[in-house]
Order: C-alpha cells, then sequence, then structure tokens
C-alpha cells in the first residue's frame, strides 16, 4: 500500500508541474503577445506622427515658395513654370500632385500625400489662388457683425473684424413698417467644427426675454459678453473664438473693374490706375465704355436676346444705358464680358426662369426680380438689391457678385416653408455676395439657403426666424421650430466655388493658401 502511495504522489507532482508549466508558457505567450502588440502599436502611432509631419513640412513649403516668389507682375506661364519646376518637383523628395491641371489662371489645386509604410498615409489639398480673404468666410464683416435671430451655420466660420452683436430679436419690414419677432439665438453646426474670428474679442448681447432689443428698428441696450459666456448666446451650438493673425488680403472692386475692362479690350492695358481715386476710376471707365462703340474688340448691343449667336471674336458687350433685362436666356461665353453702362434690372416678370450666364460689369445699380437662374460672376460700381425673387443656379452654377455699394437681400424665396426632411435641399443657391459697404439681409418671411458665402467690407446685419411664416396680409403669422436646421437662413462656405470662375475673380497683390482638412487614406 505504501507503495502504491508513492507512486500515486508522484503523478500528483508531476501533474501539478504540468499545470503550471502550462500556465506559464500561457502566460509568458501572453506577455510576448502583449509586448509585440505594444511595439505594433508603438510603431503605427510613430508612422502616423511622422506622416504628418511630413505633410505639414510640404504644405508650408508650398506656403514659403509661393509667397517668396509671387509678384503681381508674374505671367501666368511663369507662374504655371515655377509650379512643375518646384512644387511638384521639388529638391525635398515632397510628393505633391497636380489635382486640377485644367485650371488656367494662377490657380492650382495640388495634392499633397505624406506615406510611412502602408500603416500611415495622410493626405491634403492645397489651393492656390488670387483669392480675395474674405472667401475664406462663411458670414463676416470688416466692421460690426449683427446677427439678429436664428441664423444656422452649417459648414465654415465667421469673421468679424470691429465686433460681433447678437440678439433673438429679429427686424423685418411688412407694408413699409419696420417690426420685430422674437425667437431663438443664432447656432453654428459643433463647436469644435466652426470658428468665429474675432480681433478685439467685442461681443454685446441683447436678450429679448429680458427687455426689447429693438423698438421699431431702434437699437436698444446690448450688453458685453466675455467669451466664456458665448454658449449663453447661441442655440444650441457656439462656435469656438479663435484669433486670425494672417494677413487680409482685401479686393478693390472699382480698380478690379479698370482691370476688366482692360482684359475685354476697352481700356488700354498700359493705363496706369495706381494714383487716381476711387471716383476719378470711375469716370474713366464711363467715358471709355462710352467711346468704345468703334473698338474692333468690342460689340455694341441694343437687346439681351441671342447674344450667344452674335461674333464670338469680340471680346465684350457693350450696352449704353439703364438695361431692363426681361429675356429667357441671356448667354454668352465665360471668356467675354456684357458691360452695361448704367443701371441693370433683371426683371423677370413671366412664369418661366430667365437663366443668366455669363461675366457682367454694371457701372450703375443692380436690381435682381423674379424667377432668375445664375451661373455667372457680377461686378457693381452702384448699389445692389435682391428683392422679392426666387433665385437659384443655373446647371449647377453659381453667382459671384461683388458690389461696390451697399447690397440688401429681402423677400428670397418668401413664404417658403419646407418640410424638416427637406430642409438641407430646397431652394439653395451656390453663390457669394460681397460689398465693399454696407449690408443687410432679411430672412423673416424669406427662405434663404446658400451655399458659399456672404460679406460686408463695411457693417453686416443678418436678421433671421426659426421656423415657418406665413402671410396674413395685415402682418406675418409665425410658427417657431425649435430645431436649428429649421432656421429660414442657413448659410455654408464653399471653397471650391472659385474653380469654376478663376477668370472673374478680382486681381490681388499676393495669392491665398487655402488648406483643406488633413485626411488619413
Amino acid at each position: 500500500m505504501l507503495k502504491e502511495e508513492k507512486g500515486y504522489t508522484l503523478l500528483t507532482v508531476m501533474l501539478v508541474l504540468l499545470v503550471f508549466t502550462v500556465l506559464g508558457l500561457a502566460i509568458l505567450s501572453v506577455s510576448i503577445n502583449g509586448a509585440r502588440r505594444t511595439q505594433i502599436r508603438q510603431e503605427n502611432i510613430e508612422d502616423n506622427l511622422d506622416a504628418i509631419r511630413n505633410l505639414n513640412e510640404a504644405v508650408a513649403y508650398i506656403k514659403a515658395s509661393v509667397r517668396n516668389t509671387y509678384n503681381p507682375g508674374m505671367t501666368v506661364n511663369d507662374f504655371s513654370q515655377f509650379v512643375s519646376n518646384n512644387l511638384l518637383n521639388n529638391a525635398y523628395g515632397y510628393q505633391i500632385t497636380d489635382a486640377r491641371p485644367d485650371l488656367k489662371e494662377f490657380t492650382r489645386v495640388l495634392t499633397v500625400t505624406s506615406k510611412v509604410r502602408k500603416s500611415a498615409v495622410y493626405q491634403q489639398t492645397v489651393y492656390i489662388t488670387p483669392m480675395p480673404s474674405f472667401l475664406k468666410y462663411a458670414i463676416g464683416s470688416r466692421d460690426t457683425l449683427t446677427i439678429n435671430g436664428s441664423l444656422y451655420l452649417k459648414e465654415g466660420n465667421i469673421y468679424a473684424k470691429n465686433g460681433l452683436e447678437i440678439s433673438n430679436q429679429a427686424k423685418y419690414i411688412y407694408n413699409n413698417s419696420q417690426r420685430e419677432v422674437a425667437t431663438t439665438f443664432p447656432s453654428v453646426l459643433s463647436h469644435s467644427e466652426n470658428y468665429l474670428y474675432l480681433n478685439d474679442q467685442n461681443v454685446t448681447f441683447c436678450d429679448d426675454r429680458n427687455g426689447k432689443c429693438y423698438v421699431n428698428g431702434i437699437k436698444q441696450t446690448f450688453l458685453p459678453l466675455k467669451s466664456d459666456q458665448l454658449d449663453s448666446v447661441f442655440d444650441p451650438n457656439a462656435p469656438t473664438i479663435a484669433k486670425d493673425d494672417t494677413d487680409f488680403i482685401d479686393v478693390d472692386i472699382v480698380k478690379t473693374f479698370i482691370d476688366k475692362l482692360k482684359d475685354c479690350g476697352i481700356i488700354d492695358p498700359a493705363f496706369d490706375i495706381s494714383n487716381l481715386s476711387s471716383d476719378r476710376l470711375i469716370q474713366q471707365a464711363k467715358s471709355s465704355i462710352n467711346a468704345a462703340t468703334t473698338n474692333s474688340n468690342v460689340q455694341v448691343i441694343s437687346t439681351f436676346n441671342h447674344l450667344n449667336n452674335i461674333d464670338q471674336a469680340k471680346k465684350s458687350f457693350v450696352y449704353n444705358g439703364d438695361a431692363n433685362i426681361d429675356t429667357n436666356n441671356l448667354s454668352i461665353d465665360h471668356t467675354q464680358w456684357l458691360v452695361i453702362n448704367g443701371n441693370a434690372y433683371f426683371e423677370n416678370s413671366g412664369n418661366d426662369t430667365m437663366n443668366v450666364s455669363g461675366n457682367i460689369l454694371v457701372t450703375g445699380d443692380v436690381s435682381i426680380k423674379g424667377k432668375v437662374a445664375f451661373n455667372s460672376t457680377m461686378y457693381v460700381l452702384g448699389r445692389t438689391s435682391i428683392d422679392n425673387v426666387n433665385i437659384s443656379g443655373l446647371d449647377n452654377g453659381e453667382l459671384i457678385l461683388m458690389s461696390e455699394g451697399t447690397l440688401e437681400i429681402a423677400k428670397l424665396n418668401k413664404f417658403v416653408n419646407p418640410d424638416n426632411s427637406d430642409l438641407n435641399q430646397v431652394n439653395s443657391i451656390k453663390a457669394f455676395l460681397y460689398t465693399n459697404s454696407d449690408a443687410v439681409v432679411y430672412a423673416i418671411g424669406s427662405y434663404i439657403n446658400i451655399d458659399g458665402g456672404l460679406f460686408a467690407n463695411g457693417n453686416l446685419e443678418v436678421n433671421a426666424f426659426r421656423g415657418k411664416t406665413y402671410d396674413q396680409q395685415t402682418d406675418l403669422r409665425f410658427e417657431p421650430n425649435p430645431d436649428k436646421q429649421a432656421s429660414r437662413f442657413i448659410i455654408q462656405n464653399n471653397k471650391k466655388l472659385f474653380l469654376d470662375h478663376a477668370e472673374g475673380l478680382p486681381k490681388v497683390d499676393q495669392l491665398e493658401i487655402v488648406t483643406d482638412l488633413m485626411k488619413q487614406n
């Protein structure tokens, strides 16, 4: 029996040793695999950081190279040669390709790729363009930006150089009477994706629940607001306050107007505009257009019908006098310009849409009414009024409108009340609307959905309601909606619009380099 018990003891000891050996091997295997995974994870992180670092270096190289090389006297051919020799085939081995080799002028779209093994591939799109700074923002003002009510910013940023005023009481005009309606504060898509650029951090607000912001259109007391209190005057999302330290590239509408007259053969390219005032330049523009009747580059017209059937060798079409434009189709080639030496009234009186396609210069005021579709760049030396109009893009095109005088937008797509499911699709227009003066927008009865931007070199005031609006003949009736997407003024920035209108962009003293978000493939 003792002998048999000793055998059992030996087996038990061997079994225990086997169990501990297996456990030890398992623990060792887990430790080795864990260390291996940690090493792989560390390598992936290092690869990602190296790829991002390399991408940032490449983008910085592009920015520095362009700014050190470009000058206003540089030709397009010289610039193209520089892009090919110094950017696409650079001495540092950065992977830079031309994503849009078909683009002309100084506009370029470059794709920068940074790759570290297969685990870390990052890309970023870089736009090089003679683009004024205002095109970078969804909405902004170089003076004071006033947002009354429920503007909704979907994508892009807000710019307010000299201050921002916010209220939840929006103004509107009914039967020539100034009135107000209490509504919600404005909102943005998200705190992390939308920025508010303020130069002096000056923000004031008025809450209609604590007292009237306006009485018959007259401004009441607006209280100062600290930057950390911004959430209280945005509903439900507030942007992140930031400061833009880059140089702001302004545009001179009058000088650009003269440049375009040079391009289309009306003014001698050698004519020096550097020392002339804006008033003198405007006089020069008008007199040169009047004298262009015998110019071989110019076709003087008396009607706006069938312009695309007129001699396409002409650089421009000139209409002298105030123009009442009511035609089914106003179309010219994108290499030509229509010059109106007077006021221009785009007033469609019929039920069909008026299609407007081409580049347009107007020495006077512009009024747009009725049902109009645009694929056009327009420069206006006077005031611009967009009133009582249903406006859209022509063939998925866009409107780039730059006005020297004031800009007013009202009764745009009036009393359109889309359901929630259609809010992102109904009546949107691709447009950049700019004025060198002040601007005011009324989106109370209007429904405005802009894919592009709105900017004023002077003051900009925006009034917007959130919900549905109905005309009751004696006043408006309102149905509030708490959903931020139910705003009657929705705007998002779209930097790509200028790609289709490069020939119409204003000339600037330096090129702008704009980047999209970094993406990992």
